[in-house]
């Protein structure tokens, strides 16, 4: 789309925000669509008896997209937080409790991880786990062009070659026995649960987020100054997108469903809400896939997506509670506690004026949920999730759902993929 043309972003989350912010500083006129009266999808904050809480993970890792982000609509992150009296700092290690008790603080850094696992449980387990995660440094170089950094190749499959180098045979639950140790084992199949299915339905290339986190380490956001509130929030980010919507002069019409997005002659024309019509030249839809094939688009639109979106699975969300503690943490603190199977219980405490709020994402008891993205039913699924550029002129994709995955920042790489739909590739 040479000309900057008009564009409606369908949904508020974090996809639809970061499209939405990228799209209006390069000059489109942006209309954003939120069915909910506020922004920020689940990582919007809310109330609990008086305590402000979200249900974001309070420890980030990958932070450049969030970087690239504001950079690209404006100014920098470091600017933006600073401006709020915050900043971005590197969190403390992982502090994992095994089922038998044991609990293990686990670095995100190389040399303090071999430190800690060698102290641990002896060099020959520490070396494994290191070459394990080189390993996995080869899959994630693997990994970003597909879908990441780059579109996800439509039409034509992975090479073998690329399938081998993801390791696509072996499930978390493969890899995790082939360690060959009840505590690091538990820690790679915790990862199938904390992206939305179990560890025998997620391939073994999941387990890059442990070689993410040693290349790029974990990060929380925390006041400026000496006061603790607001430590570890991270719906700041997302009331900082909020605000640069609105220096962007983006539209945003909130309590406003959008009903159908309009296509003629196989090109997106507009939606319809519930005040009538909008016209525009493209739309970047952000709710979860089974509502814009089932609900928003014609039927005989995007058969081949609609079809492969329905053999996907919502995926497993945590369930999510706060709760104010007496005694005060100094810092954020990230805990997960593992069954026997590796199911997940994540405690993140943050500081707290009054003492420590703490928020427990529990997966032993995770639901099934459409704004969590699509749950991992083997390698193959993968190729099942929609595409960003789907295959109708005008019409984007992105989310959750979306080939990179669930965390936030692929998510806001989703995001990115989608403008670049329209304004071409940064050179």
């Amino acid at each position: 789309m040479p000309d900057r043309e008009s564009v409606v972003v369908v949904g508020g989350g974090l996809a639809g925000m970061a499209a939405a912010a990228r799209l209006a500083k390069t000059g489109h006129q942006v209309d954003l669509f939120e069915a909910r009266p506020a922004p920020g999808g689940t990582w919007a904050a809310y109330e609990v008896d008086g305590l402000l809480v979200d249900d974001a993970p309070a420890v980030l890792t990958f932070p450049a997209p969030w970087r690239d982000l504001f950079r690209k609509s404006g100014r920098p992150l470091e600017a933006e937080l600073g401006r709020l009296g915050f900043a971005l700092v590197p969190a403390g290690p992982t502090r994992y409790v095994f089922a038998d008790g044991t609990e293990l603080d686990l670095p995100s850094d190389r040399g303090e991880q071999y430190l800690a696992l060698t102290t641990a449980y002896g060099s020959a387990v520490a070396v494994r786990w290191r070459d394990l995660l080189d390993r996995l440094d080869d899959v994630w170089q693997t990994l970003r062009p597909l879908g990441l950094e780059r579109e996800m190749p439509g039409g034509r499959p992975l090479t073998r070659a690329v399938r081998s180098r993801l390791w696509h045979r072996r499930s978390l639950a493969d890899l995790a026995r082939d360690l060959d140790h009840p505590h690091l084992g538990a820690v790679v199949r915790s990862l199938g649960p904390r992206a939305g299915a179990s560890a025998e339905q997620t391939p073994a290339m999941v387990a890059v987020e442990l070689a993410v986190q040693r290349t790029f380490g974990r990060w929380h956001v925390a006041p400026s100054g000496a006061e603790t509130v607001g430590a570890g929030r991270s719906s700041l980010l997302a009331e900082a997108l909020a605000a640069r919507l609105s220096l962007r002069k983006v539209r945003v019409h909130l309590d406003t469903p959008v009903a159908s997005i309009l296509v003629r002659d196989h090109r997106v024309q507009g939606v319809r809400t519930p005040g009538g019509e909008v016209a525009a030249d493209a739309v970047i839809a952000t709710v979860d896939p089974w509502t814009t094939v089932n609900d928003l688009l014609p039927r005989r639109s995007l058969g081949r997506t609609r079809r492969r979106v329905l053999g996907l699975q919502p995926a497993l969300a945590p369930t999510v509670s706060h709760r104010l503690l007496g005694d005060r943490v100094p810092t954020v603190t990230e805990t997960v506690e593992l069954d026997q199977d590796g199911v997940p219980r994540v405690r993140y405490r943050r500081p707290h004026p009054d003492g420590t709020l703490e928020s427990v994402h529990d997966h032993r008891t995770a639901v099934p949920c459409p704004a969590a993205g699509a749950a991992w039913q083997g390698f193959a699924s993968w190729s099942r999730r929609p595409l960003v550029a789907p295959g109708l002129d005008g019409l984007y994709l992105a989310g959750p759902a979306s080939p990179g995955g669930p965390g936030p920042s692929a998510v806001l790489l989703s995001a990115a993929l989608a403008t670049y739909g329209l304004d071409g590739y940064p050179r």
